[in-house]
């Protein structure tokens, strides 16, 4: 059961992000799934196995050729986030973890959906998946989510994306937009997975990344620090800190970070970069606000 604090927290959460949905309303999301008897997309000639009864008659006579009306299929639409609750998720140098901040950023964007009637469902994975909520709508769903990613106790600590963009890929017909919320650490399989390029190019398949300022640079003191690898049991290392050591880390992370940009870009999807500790209930809506009034 969420504790009262967090239900407050969510609540706050909740009651800012339908006031700005309602004051930067630009207009319903559309899915790149195209169907008939929807909203207009563009007109296309007339090829065998086109529907005959999608034939605008008025653009044939003036084209001399039959043409055909092509749509997007207008809602209901479907919103799945999908969060990473491996061991790394649990990392902080400020009071406030990766997956507390998790938890709120899945808040923001359910409420949001719910907001413009839109089913919302969870995925939760680590090496597996961990939990699926199917899409639905209304604003018990959304405290059902939340009560079960707060809830959820992972069986393993590792990460792996490809179960859980298999199972979204084999349910891609009622999926259009897809909320992928993690640190991205270990994600170098990542980026070849046939699952990932075909919900890239038919879904709306958002990256929140969440980060941590430890994982920008260390702080620069001397003494020695003790790592332990989150993700495999047993592992750690004592590292002496130093100011070139320091150097070398930093460099190191901005190489990582400007690697996982490459990929995104060559998949040509628009993330979102958060840190622990920061108020972030502003960047998100105003990043989700300008998504929608550009598909708009």
């Amino acid at each position: 059961m969420l504790p009262q604090a967090l239900i407050n927290r969510l609540r706050y959460v909740e009651i800012s992000t339908l006031r700005a949905v309602r004051a930067h309303r630009t207009g319903d999301y559309l899915s790149r799934i195209r169907g008939r008897s929807f909203e207009f997309d563009q007109h296309k000639p007339y090829q065998q196995g086109d529907d005959y009864r999608q034939i605008d008659w008025n653009v044939t006579a003036r084209m001399q050729m039959p043409f055909v009306k092509r749509e997007l299929e207008e809602k209901e639409l479907s919103a799945v986030i999908m969060v990473d609750l491996s061991r790394s998720m649990l990392f902080t140098s400020t009071g406030q973890t990766k997956r507390d901040l998790l938890i709120e950023v899945a808040a923001v964007l359910a409420f949001s959906a719910v907001s413009d009637n839109i089913n919302v469902g969870l995925l939760a994975f680590t090496d597996r998946v961990e939990c699926y909520l199917p899409p639905k709508k209304g604003k018990p769903q959304i405290w059902r989510l939340l009560d079960a990613l707060w809830n959820l106790k992972p069986a393993n600590r590792g990460t792996s994306f490809e179960p859980a963009l298999e199972q979204l890929a084999g349910g891609l017909k009622r999926i259009a937009m897809i909320f992928c919320i993690s640190d991205f650490i270990g994600a170098d399989a990542l980026w070849t997975s046939r699952y990932l390029k075909t919900l890239a190019h038919k879904a709306d398949f958002v990256p929140v990344i969440l980060e941590d300022a430890w994982e920008e640079a260390l702080p620069e003191t001397d003494g020695f620090l003790r790592l332990r690898d989150a993700e495999a049991e047993g592992h750690e290392m004592v590292l002496a800190l130093s100011a070139a050591r320091c150097r070398q880390y930093r460099n190191l992370l901005a190489e990582r970070r400007a690697g996982i940009r490459a990929h995104l870009f060559k998949l040509n999807l628009d993330p979102i970069t958060l840190r622990t500790g920061e108020d972030h209930l502003k960047r998100i809506l105003a990043f989700f606000v300008a998504r929608k009034r550009k598909r708009a």
